[in-house]
């Protein structure tokens, strides 16, 4: 998943600068045009006005939240009936980053009176900052009223530009202010969104901004939005000379000290980083995405450990850091290798990937919040993720597949310049997963069938929309899968065709002209085709989707309730409805269960391998699947399950010596040594066993100076270790006769 596709928690666009679309006070003319006596101003009026609505306002306005809490708190405290009031009171708290108080003020002003603008407002802004699709309908009821309502069409605007319909926003904001219906902050406003929608265009220098800062020397937001744009574009080095010279303008504006940290922190200089996001949390220390993230740095800076290859940076939980890397650095070099050659693109640096212990921990890492509904994310070179245990050891998260999923994104991305669509990027990341990662599988969730059933998918034209404003429950995972789907059809129906697209995106083409440029054919035809492609891989399925769906919770009930005849029965049904299903709730895993439990051997053999051919990674399983091997001396079947056992469950140092015996008995002493290494870095109940396993592992790579300090740690822990003390003997008595370096290892 890119790190668009994580901000859809992303912070408010832009700080507000006073109070945009209340009632007009005297102090506003001067406070637009930044005179520093408006301040002042604000002050006089919150002192001497005859209501605690205005007193509110002027508050709001000075800066003083606390104070303009307060006054709407006894205002709504006397008329209790204004909807209105409590709608300005509700969006001051969005303006204090305290979204759920708001929503509940904003509701209860829509309970009141259903057709209030400024509720209406409020709760598209709301919806807004959470990339919720409603807001076209918050927005859409105003404008039905008031079609050139500016608060609402500046609104209408900013989302619009964050799907990339720069074209739209120039028309309709130029009519706005053509016919004089912004002024004040709002006409500032729109100067921003304009200069935004030429920075995303590489219009350099935006006449936009000349006129804003014409207007106000010190109107820092039109740096700071076109940076959130940036952001929402994933052009996060852009982003971050956006809002240094947002802060430059504006030395006081502290969301955008804060974005700026936070955005440093995504392109990797956390030094810098922690320089503004300090000084945003001296002015503004409410900010959560402030405070969040300088927790984060300090948790960086004491508790992770950095493990450095060529070409690759990796930082993890200093106990976990030697577990992790092996899989990483060897998987990351694959990219490197691999995907380099596909698409076409090198970093001139290391890749870093970093990967958390605690899923909000890489939550705030990502968005600044905890929370977050995704597993990785991608800002350019950088990888942040959740490691293996964010998940709980032992639940068959396949962290490595999610990596090798964010690698992608590495070379898309910087194959483009960062200016490859949402979808285009994210597709080929799915498409990797299945069919180069770690756990190749054909596997599509039920949710996407039903989708596919449904007629629920959307033109490739549109389907970015599927990841920013979905329109229905689960939209944005059934947009990952369709555009893998689109990735896996355009890479075997036109040859290069996925590497010209990203040329054509690198030269600035949006999705239409990129899959004119480099497939030679219409989206449409491209949506006809897909439409056939989906036909002949899934209409079977798609067919039987209520009797499979049917089966496959009958399996899973008659497993829980130990019916094991009738899960046999069920899950049998299920597979042969849909053998490439291997989700955590596939029918095989029920299936072996029942089999396992009845002594049918040739079933749960069959039932297993088939599992893990196709994908399956549940460890109970896969598990299973191993013992089988080996009681069946089927060696290198075993290690091959074990291998990806280990891989999914990297920190469990048991199934690491047990790999590493397995391998060392077939004579594969380099890799046994790596996974006994691996089960000594997991500080083992038993160390003295642990380094004994290394040791023998060392003599037989005729590395007897390593296997001799191996040994002597052991016999540190016991000194009368009979094993280590024989093979102490051994390897001393090989160097003085120098003979016998092959002789017997010792278990």
């Amino acid at each position: 998943m890119t790190a668009l596709a994580t901000l859809l928690l992303g912070a408010a666009a832009w700080a507000a600068p006073g109070a945009p679309g209340g009632p007009v006070l005297a102090c506003d003319v001067d406070a637009v045009r930044g005179a520093p006596e408006a301040a002042d101003c604000y002050r006089r009026i919150a002192m001497t006005a005859a209501d605690d609505a205005t007193r509110a306002e002027a508050l709001w306005r000075s800066g003083d939240l606390a104070g303009a809490n307060a006054a709407f708190r006894q205002a709504v405290a006397r008329d209790p009936d204004d909807a209105t009031l409590r709608a300005r009171w509700g969006r001051l708290f969005l303006d204090v980053y305290q979204d759920a108080d708001a929503e509940a003020l904003l509701r209860e002003a829509l309970d009141q009176d259903p057709d209030n603008v400024q509720a209406l407002l409020g709760v598209a802004q709301l919806s807004l900052g959470r990339f919720e699709a409603g807001v076209r309908g918050h927005l859409a009821r105003v404008l039905r009223r008031e079609p050139r309502h500016p608060e609402a069409n500046l609104l209408l605007a900013r989302m619009r530009l964050e799907l990339g319909q720069a074209a739209a926003v120039r028309t309709e904001l130029g009519s706005l202010l053509d016919d004089g219906v912004l002024d004040g902050w709002l006409r500032l406003d729109a100067f921003a969104l304009l200069a935004a929608a030429d920075a995303l265009d590489e219009v350099e220098p935006s006449p936009w901004t000349e006129r804003a800062l014409a207007v106000n020397g010190r109107f820092g937001d039109v740096h700071a939005v076109p940076g959130h744009h940036f952001v929402i574009n994933r052009r996060y080095r852009e982003a971050v000379a956006s809002y240094e010279r947002a802060v430059v303008v504006e030395p006081e504006h502290w969301a955008a000290h804060a974005e700026l940290g936070i955005n440093l922190l995504r392109v990797d200089r956390p030094a810098d980083a922690r320089r503004h996001l300090e000084r945003a949390y001296a002015g503004d220390p409410y900010n959560p995405l402030t405070v969040n993230s300088l927790r984060l740095l300090d948790l960086l800076d004491a508790e992770f450990a950095t493990v450095r290859e060529p070409g690759v940076l990796m930082r993890a939980p200093r106990h976990q850091a030697a577990a992790l890397a092996p899989e990483v650095l060897r998987l990351a070099g694959r990219a490197g290798r691999d995907m380099a050659d596909r698409y076409g693109y090198r970093p001139s640096g290391p890749v870093v990937v970093e990967l958390y212990e605690h899923h909000d921990d890489f939550a705030v890492r990502t968005a600044g919040l905890p929370g977050l509904g995704i597993l990785g994310a991608t800002f350019g070179d950088v990888v942040v993720m959740d490691g293996p245990a964010a998940k709980g050891i032992g639940d068959g998260f396949d962290w490595a597949s999610a990596l090798w999923h964010e690698l992608g994104h590495v070379y898309t991305l910087g194959a483009t310049g960062n200016r490859v669509s949402r979808w285009f990027s994210e597709g080929v990341s799915v498409m990797e997963e299945w069919r180069y990662g770690p756990t190749p599988t054909g596997s599509v969730p039920v949710s996407f069938l039903e989708a596919l059933a449904d007629d629920r998918l959307l033109p490739v034209a549109e389907l970015d929309e599927g990841f920013l404003r979905p329109r229905y429950p689960q939209q944005i995972g059934i947009s990952y899968v369709q555009a893998g789907l689109l990735c896996e059809l355009i890479d075997v129906r036109f040859e290069g065709g996925l590497a010209s697209m990203l040329t054509a995106y690198a030269d600035g083409a949006d999705t239409g002209e990129a899959i004119r440029r480099g497939l030679g054919v219409e989206p449409a035809a491209l949506d006809a085709m897909f439409r056939g492609y989906l036909a002949q891989r899934f209409d079977g399925i798609v067919a039987a989707l209520d009797e499979f769906q049917e089966k496959l919770r009958a399996a899973h009930a008659a497993a829980a309730d130990a019916r094991w005849a009738d899960a046999v029965d069920a899950g049998r049904r299920a597979v042969a409805l849909y053998p490439d299903y291997v989700a955590p709730d596939s029918a095989y895993v029920p299936l072996a269960r029942a089999a396992s439990e009845l002594g049918d051997s040739i079933e749960l053999d069959a039932t297993l391998n088939r599992y893990f051919a196709r994908g399956g990674r549940d460890p109970w399983a896969l598990g299973r699947l191993a013992e089988r091997h080996g009681a069946q001396d089927r060696a290198d079947a075993e290690i091959e399950v074990l291998a990806v056992l280990s891989r999914t469950q990297p920190l469990d140092g048991g199934l690491h010596a047990r790999l590493g015996d397995r391998l060392a008995a077939a004579g594969r002493h380099e890799q046994a040594l790596e996974h006994f290494s691996v089960a000594l870095g997991l500080d083992p109940h038993d160390r003295a066993s642990a380094q004994l396993r290394l040791a023998n592992a060392y003599h037989r790579l005729d590395r007897i100076e390593e296997a001799k300090r191996a040994l002597l740690l052991a016999l540190e822990i016991a000194p009368t270790y009979g094993p280590a003390l024989d093979l102490l003997l051994t390897l001393n008595g090989t160097d003085q006769n120098g003979t016998d370096r092959d002789g017997p290892a010792h278990e």
